[in-house]
């Protein structure tokens, strides 16, 4: 039954979510050394149930596309947290909006001749390639929130 389930998440979102496989393996990744899973068990309780492929009285065995997109990845152990798809949602926007802020601020320097130097160009690349990485949570986030709704 659980990769029944799994399957059924794999199928509707590989459709919806570009590079579907290789976010899975990352999410994969993740998950098998995150300290909030067991090997069976997320600690990290979720309101929603369709980002889980399997789902039991002691918590989710969460879809590799969540632990892509969870905010709340470790190494470390600490105690449980509960969530749900739109603190993850609201985690991403206001993390946009502080990187989006920062961004302008070097942009702003790096187009003054006497400001610009090689670490803010390089800080600059940085910004930009994690605004990308948001952008896409913040997508395959709003996806999941979809999703859940027809549930």
């Amino acid at each position: 039954m659980e990769n029944f389930r799994e399957l059924i998440i794999d199928a509707v979102l590989s459709k919806r979510i570009k590079n579907f496989k290789d976010i899975e393996s990352e999410g994969t990744r993740k998950r098998n050394i995150c300290s909030y899973f067991n090997g069976k068990i997320c600690r990290i309780k979720f309101e929603e149930s369709v980002v889980s492929s399997w789902l039991s009285q002691e918590g989710i065995t969460p879809h590799p596309v969540l632990c892509y997109i969870c905010p709340y990845f470790s190494l470390k152990e600490e105690e449980s947290i509960k969530s749900s798809l739109f603190d993850i949602y609201t985690y991403y926007a206001k993390l946009k909006e502080s990187v989006e802020k920062e961004l302008q601020f070097i942009e702003s320097r790096v187009n003054n001749f006497v400001y610009s130097s090689v670490s803010l160009k390089r800080r600059r690349e940085e910004l930009i390639y994690l605004l990308d990485d948001i952008n896409e949570k913040i997508k395959i986030t709003t996806e999941l929130i979809k999703l859940s709704e027809y549930s």
